[in-house]
């Protein structure tokens, strides 16, 4: 059975002028966020003021169109643990910004859930920034080849490569965003002609060298190859990109760049990531049920008021304390501020509302490919990040509802 038999389209919707302009509201707002991201890596201090704009759009959008899910239930417990969390805060205006940043991502998934059958809607602009980003980036390695302007800040990894990372500027997002078009080109577009794009989507996803999207393209196979052979041709192209690497004579440097990253990030210890994990396990097993309040570890707000957090837990940033601004890892922060119960709720909401209870494999890997992203960034904060997620969420979660199939 191909893949369009298994996921079917989105059922067809009714004309409704309030919906239309709500699902376009909500595009609208995705396009925001990204020219915020845009501004954030520019430095430019607009990119907060374009950011509250697009939540502006988001909210009005929820209420053109207000409609709950059934987990609407667990607003009230995670409302609580926040008011806890603000409470505990040791700064209220260190409190009220990590505040803040929490509920802009469930504002967005409550957002999306009334208009679940408009999602094409959000998924034809989804696909417009993925594809200018891409075509930006070729503008950009020509760019950089001739001397022409790049408009974005150069991002080389140890002289090796040169990162993709669209006019966005970012390319953990970039692999990302790439990574879920190739998924919406296999399984959700009917006309056989997107599979032939897939690729190019996965070429780009690749040019981001996202080591944590690498992993997450490795395992692809392992979770959806069965179902199509020609999925296979994922592995096939990574073993032809490593006999190039190979012949051109940079194959040892691009595994001493990978090893350096693992034993860097997870093995020695030796960076903030994985000291933020050290103080993650040490504060849950003191007990931290309720969190140690808002805005006083791995955030931005704990950096930049200076949290006695970090000095409780005697935190090492390697000489890099008042150069990095958040500890890039989202768990640690999640579980140190809102404490065990509060980011287990806050999980189970950001995961689970809107989606079917039927769930599919290719569900299961895109929520497990988004997690393990998280690992490494702060990745469920970012709202163009977590906005690209939940649509391909909710996008699959509609495909497992209409063929009525459960786990796989």
């Amino acid at each position: 059975m191909n893949a369009a038999a298994r996921f079917p389209t989105i059922v067809p919707y009714r004309r409704s002028r309030v919906a239309d302009l709500g699902a376009g509201l909500l595009a609208l707002a995705y396009f925001v966020f990204c020219v915020s991201d845009t501004l954030l890596t520019l430095d430019d201090d607009r990119s907060q003021v374009v950011k509250i704009g697009a939540f502006g759009l988001v909210f009005a959008a929820i209420l053109l169109r207000p409609r709950f899910h059934r987990l609407a239930v667990l607003a009230l417990p995670i409302a609580v643990s926040l008011c806890i969390g603000m409470l505990l805060s040791f700064n209220v205006h260190a409190g009220i910004e990590e505040l803040v940043r929490f509920l802009f991502p469930v504002a967005i998934t409550v957002a999306i859930f009334p208009y679940r059958d408009r999602l094409d809607v959000l998924v034809k602009t989804f696909i417009g920034v993925v594809v200018s980003n891409d075509l930006f980036q070729l503008y950009f390695y020509v760019s950089y080849a001739v001397g022409l302007p790049l408009f974005m800040p150069v991002r080389i990894d140890s002289g090796l490569f040169l990162r993709a990372q669209g006019w966005m500027g970012f390319f953990s997002e970039f692999s990302f965003i790439n990574f879920c078009a190739f998924l919406l080109c296999r399984f959700h577009f009917r006309n056989s002609s997107r599979l032939k794009w897939s690729w190019v989507f996965l070429l780009f996803s690749l040019l981001g060298f996202s080591f944590k999207m690498y992993v997450a393209i490795i395992l692809y196979p392992v979770f959806l190859g069965w179902r199509d052979i020609r999925v296979w041709a994922v592995s096939l192209l990574a073993m032809l990109a490593g006999t190039l690497f190979l012949l051109i004579g940079l194959f040892d440097s691009f595994v001493r760049v990978a090893m350096a990253k693992l034993s860097f990030y997870i093995l020695s210890g030796n960076s903030a990531r994985a000291e933020s994990y050290r103080v993650m396990f040490e504060s849950l097993l003191n007990g931290n049920l309720l969190g140690e309040g808002l805005g006083s570890f791995g955030g931005p707000a704990s950096v930049k008021y200076n949290s006695p957090l970090y000095q409780t837990y005697h935190f090492n940033w390697y000489g890099l304390d008042g150069v990095l601004k958040t500890t890039d890892t989202f768990y640690p922060h999640l579980f140190v501020e809102m404490g065990l119960f509060g980011a287990i709720l806050w999980l189970a909401f950001m995961l689970f509302y809107g989606q079917s209870r039927r769930k599919n494999m290719i569900w299961m890997y895109v929520v497990l490919a988004f997690c393990f992203d998280n690992l490494f960034s702060m990745a469920f904060l970012s709202p163009s990040y977590v906005f690209s997620a939940l649509l391909m969420m909710y996008v699959l979660s509609a495909h497992a509802r209409s063929s009525g199939g459960g786990i796989e």
